[in-house]
């Protein structure tokens, strides 16, 4: 490995740089090229880094479909909901919290608002 200077007026510091000017090559069946580029792109890399990342005995993860990213942004703001609905509560009385819980008609709002999430 080799180090650049990259240092500027203010500070002095040395930056890492990896340089790879070594090729490895193999031969693939057609099936397999394209098994290789489909996977390396579910995981947003390059075929390169890919198949470096597997011979070196990483496993890299797919990324999350933009379905599973919708879901994962959903639950997120249901778990900041439940947050504020907590801090809301904190502040109320022991008997201001019975009144809220046996209104039936708040209690059904807030039910049909989570019920789809629980």
């Amino acid at each position: 490995m080799e180090y650049e200077d990259t240092s500027s007026q203010e500070h002095e510091q040395k930056k890492l740089v990896i340089r790879r000017d070594k090729v490895v090559v193999t031969k693939v069946t057609e099936q397999e090229l394209s098994q290789i580029k489909e996977t390396a792109s579910r995981c947003g890399m390059t075929r390169s880094d890919f198949i470096r990342a597997r011979v070196l005995g990483y496993k890299p993860r797919q990324r999350l479909s933009d379905r599973e990213l919708d879901g994962l942004r959903q639950l997120a703001a249901c778990r900041t909901d439940m947050v504020n609905f907590a801090n809301a509560l904190h502040g109320l009385t022991d008997n201001e919290k019975l009144r809220l819980f046996r209104h039936e008609e708040t209690m059904l709002e807030w039910y049909e608002k989570v019920a789809h999430v629980t």
